[in-house]
């Protein structure tokens, strides 16, 4: 069972990055590379949280980034686009590659370009951006250009998480906490999705 990690301050700085899984191929005796996307990329979030009260939320915190060297953590994905009503999204059939199809969007609801998304299949998390805008036709059917390639197929009627999405993974080694002060801890992590 995943942990759902609390609410951070709003001061907490997050940095996406991209964990590609492609491949550059290059001739032996000369020629252009070739690069190959592979299926597997996926995506990781660098975290830096302010000096937290130790005996409030700060120390109990910590304890759950222990944990997430073993055992799953899941965490909102910060997001600065304006809020949209996407209706209640769930795959529509089992999709393949990189293109997502969606059924129960809200119709007319623009989705944009940039746009984080998260799809639960068998109880874990799969983290995807929207790669094209689309606006949701009559019937609330869309096909949804995505990056990554899809790393499972989908199932049909799996929940996608597109109004609040959620990154699911391991803590990478060598997270650190300070202590400014008896009474404070500071801490950074890197969560990078399992699979």
């Amino acid at each position: 069972m995943a942990i759902i990690l609390q609410g951070l301050p709003r001061q907490t700085r997050y940095s996406m990055r991209a964990v590609s899984a492609a491949n550059t191929m290059s001739p032996a005796f000369g020629g252009a590379d070739q690069r190959l996307g592979r299926k597997g990329s996926r995506f990781a979030i660098d975290v830096s949280i302010p000096a937290l009260s130790a005996a409030g939320c700060g120390m109990g915190l910590i304890v759950d980034l222990l944990r997430g060297e073993t055992e799953t953590l899941v965490l909102a994905i910060p997001e600065h686009l304006p809020a949209v009503a996407y209706g209640a999204p769930v795959a529509n059939g089992v999709s393949t590659g990189s293109v997502l199809a969606v059924k129960g969007l809200t119709p007319g609801a623009m989705i944009r370009k940039g746009k984080f998304l998260s799809i639960i299949l068998s109880g874990q998390r799969f983290v995807y951006m929207v790669t094209a805008q689309v606006t949701v036709p009559i019937g609330g059917l869309a096909n949804l250009p995505i990056w990554p390639m899809l790393r499972r197929p989908t199932a049909d009627g799996a929940v996608i998480e597109l109004a609040e999405p959620k990154i699911e993974g391991f803590i990478e080694p060598g997270q650190d906490w300070s202590i400014n002060s008896p009474k404070a801890v500071g801490m950074s992590f890197a969560l990078k999705e399992r699979e």
